[in-house]
């Protein structure tokens, strides 16, 4: 019997339709023989995925993208530079390419890898288990999660909240909401707060949130950037506002 899996989101931008389809393949027989699933999105242009990104809306879901170098329209190289530029800083980028000379070029993008073409199954196989690897073991900007059909791996700053549900049926279970999706795991607030660390603050008996993601206080609530309102705590107010100034602060002296 297989063990849990871990899903990871991966975008494909290559124009020809051969090299795209050779990749479907590769994935697909990734998966059946590791403990790794993939969400796999194919683009055949450079504008079609920064499209894609766009409208997203600053939320961006893929842990790889594997670009085609040379390509009608923009190139891949110019469309790792745009979405560095968005910023995605945590994506991670291999290259496809008939020419080793382009890997020059790529450093000031933050390329994981090369796959020089023709691919091989076996190269393709040994790097991108290689990068699964890394992203897993990233713990300071990655997450896993248990749901009932595997594992998905959440970027932190992908989580908006953690929200306790009060339910007499639902005992231990957690809501965590991201701007497109929300997932019930089980577990407690106090040991999820222990692992996300200290951008995560305990606002409410009930309910954890992500201080990136927090945009104004009301007297009895902080409003988040997808919307949703939470209730803060009346003893902690003070505190929990000290903190998240703390935390601005530390921002802007940041970027200054």
């Amino acid at each position: 019997m297989r063990g849990e899996r871990d899903l990871f989101h991966v975008g494909v931008c290559d124009d020809e339709v051969g090299v795209r389809n050779e990749l479907q393949r590769y994935f697909l027989q990734l998966s059946v023989t590791t403990n790794y699933s993939f969400d796999v999105h194919y683009f055949p242009s450079g504008e079609m995925l920064l499209q894609h990104y766009k409208a997203m809306q600053g939320e961006y879901a893929y842990h790889l993208l594997i670009l085609d170098v040379e390509m009608t329209g923009i190139s891949g190289l110019e469309t790792a530079r745009q979405i560095r530029s968005l910023p995605d800083r945590d994506v991670q980028i291999m290259f496809l390419t008939s020419y080793p000379e382009y890997m020059m070029e790529s450093f000031d993008v933050q390329t994981f890898q090369y796959l020089l073409k023709p691919v091989t199954y076996e190269l393709f196989k040994k790097k991108t288990l290689k990068l699964c690897s890394y992203i897993i073991s990233s713990l300071n900007r990655f997450f896993t999660i248990k749901v009932e059909d595997g594992q998905i791996v959440l970027r932190k700053p992908e989580i908006i909240a953690m929200v306790k549900i009060k339910h007499s049926l639902a005992q231990n279970k957690l809501k965590v909401i991201t701007a497109t999706q929300e997932y019930i795991i089980n577990g407690t607030l106090q040991e999820y707060s222990d692992k996300l660390g200290s951008l995560f603050l305990m606002i409410h008996r009930s309910i954890i949130v992500n201080l990136e993601h927090v945009r104004r206080f009301t007297a009895t609530s902080v409003v988040m950037s997808n919307d949703e309102e939470y209730p803060v705590g009346r003893s902690q107010s003070k505190a929990i506002k000290d903190v998240y100034a703390q935390y601005v602060l530390e921002e802007l002296q940041g970027r200054g």
